[in-house]
């Protein structure tokens, strides 16, 4: 039995959450000839939580705007039709899980903060090698926000088991995506990219989310799946003992199969310490 037959074997219990109607109809315009910015962003200024990200955003100093913007029809000419979709989604997944914060042993913070230092790390290095990958920075930054989102779905579906195969993860020093293949026959993985393709994310937002663990193969032929691999690993390795040691050789792995150079992927990589240096203070 495939992974994907083995997912359906447990019906209503994994469930797929649909995304809310406003994240929809904005991911459906980006690519709308017909659709302005500012369109996009009055849809968007139909959620208060939605809206209030956006403008953080905009008036960010990433930006270096000289006068605030106060409206989200104004903040989705500034930062963009595919980073609007990401703030519109992030802010919606978080809403959508908070209530698993009081599971036991898990820790919810933790996955959300792997997830947008993940997405930062993958769009500072999809802007280098866009040639190579023809995806978008913004759409990799999705790829490094869902890559780990089937965690959380399958932790809601089947809590007391997801639970528990997160304590033998833990206890065997296995991985947790091949614990959950021996316990459910299939993974996060396979359930993120799933969720990608339901939510009508571009193919290869899936397909990243699927392979971000290999096999190596994978990523030596679709250099979009190395970027979310690599993107992981530095995240994964923030603040660890290996992480010098392993951040070498991911910058040779980044150099051979993206044509990352090493100054550009030294500046990427300042992200993560800068997120170890945040999480100590």
């Amino acid at each position: 039995m495939g992974k994907r037959e083995a997912l359906k074997t447990f019906g209503d219990r994994i469930n797929l959450p649909s995304l809310p109607d406003v994240v929809l109809r904005i991911n459906s315009m980006i690519d709308d000839v017909n659709v302005g910015l500012a369109e996009m962003g009055a849809i968007a200024a139909q959620d208060p939580a939605i809206t209030a990200r956006v403008l953080r955003l905009a008036n960010s100093g990433y930006y270096g705007l000289r006068e605030q913007v106060t409206s989200a029809e104004q903040a989705a000419t500034v930062i963009g039709a595919r980073a609007l979709r990401n703030v519109a989604m992030q802010v919606s997944i978080l809403q959508r899980y908070e209530h698993l914060r009081s599971v036991p042993d898990f820790d919810l913070d933790e996955l959300w903060g792997h997830a947008v230092l993940t997405a930062r790390l993958a769009q500072g290095l999809g802007e280098t090698c866009y040639a190579r990958t023809g995806l978008a920075p913004d759409d990799y930054y999705a790829c490094g926000l869902l890559h780990d989102v089937g965690k959380v779905v399958m932790l809601e579906g089947v809590t007391d088991a997801y639970v528990e195969c997160m304590r033998h993860a833990r206890r065997t020093g296995s991985t947790l995506h091949k614990a959950e293949e021996q316990v459910f026959g299939f993974t996060h993985i396979e359930v993120g990219s799933l969720l990608a393709s339901q939510w009508q994310l571009p193919e290869r937002v899936a397909q990243a989310i699927e392979f971000h663990h290999g096999p190596t193969a994978a990523l030596q032929e679709h250099p979009h799946i190395a970027v979310i691999a690599i993107a992981d690993q530095i995240a994964y390795r923030a603040g660890s003992s290996t992480f010098e040691s392993t951040i070498e050789k991911l910058g040779r792995l980044a150099e051979s199969l993206l044509g990352i150079p090493a100054e550009r992927f030294a500046r990427v990589v300042e992200l993560a310490r800068e997120a170890e240096v945040s999480a100590m203070g």
